[in-house]
């Protein structure tokens, strides 16, 4: 038998760059009647964390902040050369391929498109980063490579554009514009962003339309709201007052209206805020956003409730924990 005494520690500072903001789950376990030492403990804890710990993927506003901030260091540089640390890093095409065919081409614009970030090249080509769960990119100077460095890309002017990725989830592509191969299915379904002035009740409502799944689900899907992810649906849900676990075809017109304007609401706040480091989630200069501190609901599980005195109840939904107010939120 194998039991697990469980605590909430939060680490914040003091953590190695792979973890930002995380929590730990374990602080004793016990097999039979024989409690681990703490060197084991340490060690399980180690082999387990990836999956005891609260990962979140970049959402809209991180990428968006990292596009924003990323903008003066690469418009209008050339990139001198490529260092590829990591070949399956790359998406499309294969490596080599993709370092001789980036080399001496030159920045001419930076675009996101949900959580994707482009950057546009000279030669009708694009550089396509899609961060996943832990991706950065970093600006550094010199040479060296920080730890977990899987491209190097050197511009001009001396500065080195970093692609940092602990799990190796994250992908580079070099595509010819409007050609993306099936590896980047994912661009081409996207759905509208809550940003766009054309996400308006109509269109989240013909959306839903029909539709009997969980609506926090179908907000993850991102042909439906893209750039919307686990964070922000969270808190979009907790400002509309709807519960995660409702249906969608439950939902009446206001409420629908409600999640349309709520969903831009916090889309909106977390740029401001320069998103949610929560976990791995840096900026290019590797400072943290500012978000997490704002929060209403995620993140949040087991505190009081910022507009009543309920406490902040977490669920499982689609394999994901959802957070929400079980006395505002129904």
């Amino acid at each position: 038998m194998i039991e697990v005494s469980v605590i909430k520690i939060l680490m914040r500072d003091n953590c190695s760059h792979f973890f930002h903001n995380v929590k730990i789950s374990f602080i004793s376990i016990r097999i039979g009647q024989e409690l681990l030492t703490e060197q084991w403990i340490n060690i399980l804890t180690g082999f387990f964390i990836s999956v005891r710990l609260n990962v979140f993927m970049p959402e809209l506003p991180e990428v968006e902040t990292i596009r924003r901030e990323l903008r003066p260091f690469v418009i209008n540089h050339r990139i001198n050369r490529v260092k590829v640390h990591r070949p399956d890093t790359v998406g499309y095409p294969d490596a080599k391929t993709f370092a001789k065919e980036l080399t001496n081409k030159r920045i001419i614009d930076l675009e996101r498109r949900a959580k994707y970030l482009i950057f546009r090249l000279n030669n009708n080509h694009s550089l396509i980063v899609h961060l996943r769960l832990s991706g950065q990119l970093r600006i550094e100077n010199g040479i060296k490579p920080l730890r977990f460095e899987r491209v190097s890309l050197f511009l001009s002017e001396g500065k080195r554009l970093a692609f940092v990725e602990p799990r190796v989830l994250g992908r580079v592509y070099l595509v010819e514009n409007g050609k993306y191969p099936d590896v980047l299915k994912g661009l081409k379904n996207l759905g509208l962003e809550p940003t766009s002035s054309k996400f308006s009740y109509e269109y989240l409502k013909s959306k839903l339309q029909g539709r009997k799944g969980i609506i926090k689900s179908l907000l993850l899907d991102q042909s439906i709201a893209a750039g919307i992810g686990n964070i922000y649906s969270d808190e979009a849900l907790f400002l509309a007052r709807i519960i995660p676990t409702r249906r969608a075809n439950t939902l009446t017109n206001d409420e629908i209206k409600k999640l349309a304007k709520t969903l831009r609401t916090v889309i909106r706040a977390g740029i401001k805020y320069k998103g949610t480091s929560v976990s791995d989630y840096l900026r290019p200069d590797g400072s943290e956003g500012h978000y997490q501190m704002r929060t209403y609901v995620f993140d949040r599980e087991g505190e009081k409730c910022r507009h009543c005195d309920g406490i902040v109840l977490a669920t499982k939904i689609s394999n994901r924990t959802s957070r929400y107010c079980p006395k505002c939120q129904k």
